[in-house]
């Protein structure tokens, strides 16, 4: 670890270990660092709440029959208010987290795992040592200790592991969970909350003949991205909610390793778009279907007011092209690795069934957001930016033609803090037999804004098969780029400065080495 790293990390935080004795232990390039600590004795950090979550083997009934062996979070509240973490019933996910703006968080995390792992607040603008980077893995029996405070606005986020080369399997195992963030002015708009606010998890999974999962490991699903042939949501399959003729607010979060949806209700009523992955649009808007790519999230409303009883609306993935592209794009098929349900193939995602009548008074608000206020596109039209090229080589996927080392950072990898720039993130393929892919890419420890798409017009076509259900006018920290495509984005490197991540959200890409460190320097 470099010692300024280490310095950082002093003034924010501890790690802690069995019996009280707390323990520092980063994997970096060399050997283990360990460092003693007495709880309280170098910490004036006061939390507002204090969770404790841990991470082991369980199993839950997913299909009919045998019981699935999993991974999954569990967690309880030490201090602050019991609403704090939600349980999903009968799902393999872990408890909600619901925080407020301005809250001082403490997570204790342990597990019971056969390998190391570390949690990122995936969304959440945390200190670089907060933030769940791979360097910073524990054992089994070890406790990391996160102390921050909750800064992002509003929004719905999640948690989930970032072991290099073992993500994928691990969030696939079923380690993942949501963060919802509240503030005031959120709560003002009074939109539907309590049982009228819906969580929805989106994943892919195969599973073997005794109900456990199946996944396949390999040059070919490194290369493409697992994708399962049976889709669950909150863990269990194409399940079916019973609802009434009222407002419901929807969190939908795509968890899947790199499965991308298309997502439409099959009576043709459009999709109410409220918010993105930095929280509320300023303004809804309708759109016919939804793009949601890996590590996305959407804010919706549904409204089955006009609905009668005893209708039923189904939530299904329509069929789409343009994802993958080039002579390379067969190469899982002729591997016999490829999913029987490919990129693109149409799913039944869930149903509601309409089943009593009810009266709400609910009305969705005309503006929902003051926040653009504080975004100045024209403030960006003579920055140059800085490129960020996915390019492929040497049967693997690269940034700017590099791969994942657990610190270095190239010189155009260095930022300084307070300062605004443009990136371009251009997908521009080649290798691999001219292999193109969609690649939905992540930024660590901040949002962002989208300032322009500009595709290739040989792939227009493609494009133009999930063009219109991007989410592109609300904050981000996620964004799909389509084969042929250059996407600029505005990023403001504010308070915290450190070493962060950006990488690839399809969860192979990224465990093959589609990853690289941002030093923010300050």
């Amino acid at each position: 670890m470099k010692r300024r790293d280490l310095l950082t990390w002093m003034g924010f935080g501890t790690l802690a270990g069995v019996g009280g004795e707390l323990l520092f232990r980063a994997r970096a390039t060399g050997d283990a660092l360990s460092m003693p600590f007495a709880p309280g004795a170098q910490s004036s950090f006061a939390p507002d709440v204090e969770l404790a979550l841990h991470a082991g083997p369980g199993d839950v009934q997913i299909l009919p029959g045998a019981r699935t062996h999993v991974w999954t979070y569990t967690g309880r509240v030490v201090k602050g208010p019991p609403e704090t973490l939600q349980e999903l019933p009968g799902s393999y996910l872990g408890p909600i987290i619901r925080v407020r703006t301005g809250q001082k968080i403490r997570i204790l995390f342990t597990h019971d795992l056969p390998e190391p792992t570390i949690v990122h607040w995936h969304g959440l603008h945390v200190p670089a040592p907060m933030d769940g980077h791979p360097r910073f893995m524990i054992a089994r029996g070890q406790t990391y200790v996160y102390e921050f405070e909750v800064i992002n606005r509003a929004g719905t986020y999640w948690y989930h592991p970032h072991h290099h080369n073992r993500t994928g399997p691990q969030v696939y195992a079923g380690l993942a969970g949501l963060l919802i963030v509240s503030d005031e002015a959120e709560a003002a708009l009074d939109l539907p909350s309590g049982t009228d606010e819906l969580c929805w998890v989106i994943q892919d999974r195969e599973f073997d003949r005794g109900n456990q999962f199946i996944y396949r490991a390999g040059m070919p699903t490194a290369m493409n991205g697992f994708l399962g042939d049976r889709v669950l949501v909150n863990g269990q399959e194409r399940p079916s909610l019973a609802l009434g003729t009222r407002a419901y607010r929807v969190r939908l979060l795509n968890g899947s390793n790199s499965r991308i949806y298309k997502l439409a209700w099959d009576d043709d009523t459009p999709i109410t778009l409220i918010g993105t992955d930095g929280g509320l649009l300023e303004r809804p808007g309708p759109r016919p279907y939804l793009t949601l790519a890996p590590g996305e999230r959407a804010d919706l409303i549904l409204d089955l007011r006009q609905h009668r009883v005893g209708a039923n609306v189904g939530l299904r993935s329509l069929p789409f092209s343009g994802v993958e592209s080039g002579m390379g794009m067969g190469m899982g098929r002729m591997m016999g690795s490829a999913s029987a349900l490919p990129n693109g193939a149409p799913l039944s995602i869930l149903t509601v069934q309409v089943q009593r009548r009810e009266t709400s008074r609910f009305q969705l608000p005309v503006r929902l957001s003051t926040f653009d206020a504080s975004w100045q596109p024209e403030e960006t039209g003579r920055a140059t930016p800085r490129l960020f090229a996915v390019t492929s080589g040497g049967m693997q996927w690269l940034l700017n033609g590099r791969t994942f080392d657990m610190e270095s950072v190239a010189s155009n990898e260095t930022v300084a803090l307070g300062s605004k720039e443009v990136w371009e993130f251009a997908n521009l393929g080649g290798g691999m037999m001219g292999m193109r892919m969609a690649h939905p890419l992540h930024v660590h420890g901040r949002q962002f804004r989208i300032l322009s798409r500009q595709v290739d017009p040989a792939l227009a076509k493609d494009w133009e098969s999930l063009r219109g259900g991007f989410t592109d006018e609300g904050w981000k920290d996620t964004v799909l780029v389509m084969p042929g495509e250059r996407v600029r984005v505005l990023m403001h490197f504010t308070r915290y400065p450190g070493l962060f991540l950006y990488h690839c959200h399809n969860l192979e890409h990224e465990d093959m080495g589609m990853m690289r460190n941002y030093r923010v320097t300050g």
